[in-house]
């Protein structure tokens, strides 16, 4: 071949394929950076053990995700890096969840992680692999407190076929917000409901939701921690437009029980829950919920579970527990002061199946806000939770977290 044409030809493949990834998988990419400053306040009014949990520390996320390459196959990449610095602890009051320990208690002075993870698409479906941050009603990743929670494995979405959004994945590992290892995925032990050894080799979950029209989505999903426990939720949800505000009726079901080798023991939970909530045109918003659990064992959840009446600091789901909440939020953009809203819950429950434990409640505050102009990205929140019950140690919470929040592209 004449040298002159074949480097032509060969200067404008390279061209095309930087084109096609300039386009795709450059033009397309998206970069979020925060910064986090996060205290934690929790004062133990009576009861055995540590008297407070108290802690303040920096964080800063990054969370970085590719377009895809152009073409019938596209292929992207996706990074996610967290690191965290001790402002103030003690031995004597550390495992707020801010920081990770040390076998003496202290908490260490710094800590970061992160990872990495591939993706490939084919018209409007996509499989992943690597760190992920799973959000379904059957696993919700835990973001409550300095750094998130993350899970590694592989995910597949799908909205090829109009209105339903379908959602694979199984998860083999998990790296909890106040630690920086791999671990293998445990059943949470809120309140000794289940025993610690409820430890699977992976969690794995299907299901999505359909969109029947403008007002009505229902939703199925299937997930299962290996050896522990199934979880099938079914999900209806309407949204409507009533006088001067919106109406949301939120329905959800769920049912589980021990699998395989059972190692947490019997599972056998049915929790019902339903939320009706109205927000005025005024800024105002109510909301009240009912909450049920039937069955001989509480609600089994990895984290954040899926339930209306899981707030600051409790869930309500132990064995036999029926709670109902109410709920007052106001936005002030009405009032000429965009950004700023405030909300406030009180949820009680009766009904425990736990000797000497009848009934539970807790009252929280939350009042946000976020800079318009000028210092735009800056927000700063308050969120305080006071927690009594018969049997568990009463609680006083708060958490102050300022942020700040930019997308880079």
């Amino acid at each position: 071949m004449n040298p002159t044409l074949y480097r032509i030809l060969l200067g404008t493949s390279l061209f095309s394929l930087n084109t096609c990834w300039a386009e795709g998988f450059i033009d397309d990419s998206r970069v979020r950076l925060e910064a986090r400053n996060f205290y934690y306040n929790g004062d133990f009014r009576d009861g055995a053990g540590v008297s407070k949990r108290e802690e303040w520390a920096q964080g800063f996320l990054m969370n970085y995700e590719s377009g895809f390459t152009r073409g019938s196959v596209g292929f992207g990449l996706d990074a996610l890096a967290f690191a965290g610095f001790q402002l103030d602890s003690s031995p004597d009051r550390s495992a707020s969840g801010l920081l990770p320990r040390r076998a003496s208690g202290e908490a260490v002075g710094q800590y970061a992680k992160a990872g990495g993870g591939l993706k490939f698409k084919v018209s409007n479906t996509t499989v992943r692999y690597g760190m992920a941050l799973p959000k379904v009603p059957v696993l919700q990743y835990n973001n409550s407190r300095l750094l998130p929670q993350t899970f590694q494995g592989w995910q597949v979405s799908s909205t090829d076929v109009q209105h339903l959004n379908v959602n694979l994945a199984q998860f083999d590992q998990t790296i909890t917000p106040d630690s920086t290892n791999r671990q293998d995925i445990n059943l949470a032990v809120k309140d000794g409901r289940y025993p610690a050894t409820g430890i699977g080799d992976h969690f794995r979950y299907g299901g999505g939701s359909y969109t029947f029209d403008r007002h009505w989505v229902g939703s199925y999903y299937y997930g299962e921690l290996t050896d522990v426990y199934r979880q099938q939720f079914l999900g209806l949800a309407y949204t409507t437009r009533v006088g001067r505000g919106g109406l949301l009726t939120d329905l959800r079901a769920f049912a589980s029980n021990e699998v395989g080798a059972a190692k947490a023991g019997e599972v056998d939970n049915r929790a019902y829950a339903a939320a009706l909530s109205y927000t005025f045109d005024t800024g105002h918003s109510l909301m009240a919920a009912y909450q049920v659990m039937q069955g001989t064992t509480g609600f089994p959840y990895i984290n954040n579970p899926y339930l209306p009446n899981y707030v600051q600091y409790h869930d309500f789901g132990s064995a036999g527990e029926r709670s109902w909440q109410v709920r007052y939020g106001y936005d002030f953009a009405p009032m000429g002061l965009p950004g700023l809203t405030f909300f406030t819950a009180y949820i009680k429950g009766d009904g425990l199946k736990k000797p000497g434990a009848d009934q539970e409640w807790e009252r929280d505050l939350d009042v946000a806000y976020a800079f318009q102009a000028g210092l735009k990205g800056l927000s700063v929140r308050w969120r305080n939770a006071t927690y009594r019950s018969d049997e568990g140690r009463d609680m006083d919470e708060n958490r102050l977290i300022v942020s700040y929040l930019f997308n880079a592209l």
